[in-house]
């Protein structure tokens, strides 16, 4: 089975607020919404969802986002109990990749703890528009509690709030982007440079459907170096029970700002 998309300014406005050196690109967390809708047509799709060893394999910059749109499809293919999903232009080359299964035994619960030495953020100016470039769309950033080597604490807010078109969401995606935007500047933190997301080993989606308001985000290291940093991130409701999950998010650092940003 194949999904087609095409993205332009008419059809997806808010990737306007999405831009890079003056081209939008689309997030991984659009990516991952599409992955999640495609895995739920499968007729042998576990609940909760699990998306497992998502892959950035090229970026996904839009050259026609304001003339005729750029296509990109969904391939799925099933292989015993497992779904694999690709993402691929208009060329046939994929840029995105995950596997679901049916072998999908249920994880024990996060219990999601506020990380130790957290401290208010160093600047106050969140969206800088170099280690967070986001426009308006994508601000789902609303409050930094702290942030600390061991990790961050803040709140994020997703399409309601933010004016996305759509009601039939399967996760909320400027909600997940914001709680990588949150992993992002604790990596700035621990290793002094801008980051970006390229490998996901879980996306858990307890809870499907867009956030019900804004949400207390955790993002909880596991590692960092030089030019890497991995992390957890848990989108944690007022029950104190995680909607989201991403576990074991890779980052690396951004080549196109050069590396060090302290």
């Amino acid at each position: 089975m194949v999904t087609q998309i095409l993205l332009r300014a008419d059809s997806h406005p808010y990737l306007a607020d999405h831009e890079i050196a003056g081209t939008p690109v689309v997030p991984m967390a659009l990516v991952l919404e599409w992955f999640a809708r495609s895995a739920a047509a499968w007729s042998d799709c576990p609940e909760p969802l699990v998306l497992r060893r998502i892959s950035v394999l090229r970026k996904l910059t839009l050259n026609g986002f304001h003339t005729d749109g750029d296509r990109f499809t969904v391939h799925r293919q099933v292989t015993g109990p497992d779904l694999a999903i690709t993402l691929v232009d208009g060329e046939g080359i994929p840029h995105y990749r995950t596997t679901v299964t049916t072998d999908n035994t249920p994880e024990p619960d996060e219990i999601w703890a506020v990380p130790i030495g957290l401290r208010p953020p160093s600047r106050s100016d969140t969206y800088d528009g170099r280690v967070l470039f986001h426009g308006p769309a994508f601000r789902a950033i609303k409050r930094v509690h702290g942030i600390s080597p061991s990790g961050a604490v803040g709140v994020v807010t997703g399409t309601a709030e933010l004016g996305w078109p759509g009601c039939d969401w399967r996760t909320d995606p400027p909600a997940v982007d914001g709680g990588l935007q949150l992993a992002v500047l604790w990596a700035e933190q621990v290793i002094g440079a801008a980051t970006l997301p390229m490998s996901i080993r879980e996306f858990r989606v307890h809870q499907p459907g867009p956030l019900p308001g804004p949400l207390r985000c955790f993002v909880r290291r596991r590692r960092a170096e030089s030019l890497y940093a991995e992390c957890d991130i848990g989108f944690v409701g007022v029950d104190g029970r995680p909607r989201l999950e991403l576990t074991g998010v890779s980052l690396i650092v951004r080549p196109d700002l050069g590396g060090a940003t302290t």
